[in-house]
């Protein structure tokens, strides 16, 4: 597959994509190891495989693959669920949680939606 020089836009997604993914990672690892994962999230195992698989995602959307930026609108869905615990979240004065919840949502949003737009919809149609 050639792929050719990755227009901006795909390296905007990317961008923010990774700023999700490590917003993620920072949260996983304060849930687990500050507050001995206090019942909120996916567990430390389930945190870890979703992580990796997000990271190989991200890698394979950023060589052109149409499966990988599938993927991503998948992860968006699923991210969905996680704003169920705001009114919790915010209930409880945990604004902190709250806001890493929400910017980490927002941030999936903006990447997924950078991918299917612009010059990114025009690439992605090439690897075909």
């Amino acid at each position: 597959m050639s792929i050719g020089v990755r227009p901006p836009r795909v390296r905007h997604a990317l961008i923010v994509l990774w700023g999700a993914w490590l917003l993620s990672a920072t949260a996983l690892v304060i849930n687990q190891f500050l507050f001995g994962g206090s019942g909120i999230g996916p567990g430390l195992s389930l945190g870890i495989v979703s992580l990796a698989v997000q990271a190989v995602v991200f890698v394979l959307a950023g060589r052109g693959s149409l499966v990988a930026r599938a993927f991503a609108v998948a992860f968006l869905l699923l991210a969905i669920f996680t704003l169920q615990m705001l009114p919790r979240l915010v209930a409880e004065q945990s604004l902190v949680a709250a806001a890493y919840t929400a910017l980490g949502f927002a941030l999936k949003a903006v990447g997924v939606v950078l991918l299917f737009t612009g010059d990114a919809k025009t690439w992605f149609a090439a690897q075909r």
